[in-house]
């Protein structure tokens, strides 16, 4: 009988265990098709111009947004991705680039402090102004974009896990 219990419980633990794994994956929200996407970051495209025209998934954090009659071009604080294409938050940022999207994006929802992923095509490098500074930038125009949900303040958030007993 405890062999039985024993087995029981082992086979729950792994379901357990296998259902929390499971959920720490993160699947990616673009769909690449049959495109095959380069392993080109924006830091790589200032040193490989000639990769213009591969199609790239950058990501990062946004610093400024700038809107026209014919699209949006937000600048874009370069960030390492973790899986599901998400922007480590953790890291330390890189290289800016612009990510050139059709339309009109709201800039209170695209605003500096934001996380954006972008899917799209490598086209080339611009050079901006950064205070005095002119600074070359690397464009992707965006076939699809991924704005993240802002994560609250972790600080401020309390777990616990137990059991209380109060008399």
């Amino acid at each position: 009988m405890n062999r039985i219990v024993a087995v029981a419980a082992g086979r729950i633990l792994t379901g357990i265990v296998f259902a929390v794994l499971a959920a720490g994956c993160a699947t990616s929200p673009f769909d690449t098709g049959d495109r095959t996407i380069a392993s080109l970051g924006p830091a790589d495209a200032l040193r490989q111009p000639a990769r213009v025209g591969a199609d790239v998934i950058w990501g990062g954090r946004i610093v400024g947004i700038v809107n026209s009659a014919e699209h949006t071009e937000l600048e874009v604080l370069a960030l390492p991705l973790r899986s599901g294409h998400r922007p480590r938050r953790d890291a330390e940022g890189g290289i800016r680039f612009v990510v050139r999207v059709p339309g009109f994006l709201e800039p209170m929802n695209y605003s500096p402090g934001r996380y954006v992923t972008a899917l799209g095509r490598y086209v080339g490098i611009e050079s901006r102004s950064i205070g005095s500074f002119e600074v070359d930038h690397p464009v992707l125009e965006s076939r699809q974009l991924e704005l993240w949900p802002v994560v609250p303040n972790s600080r401020n958030t309390r777990f616990s896990l137990g059991l209380g007993v109060r008399l």
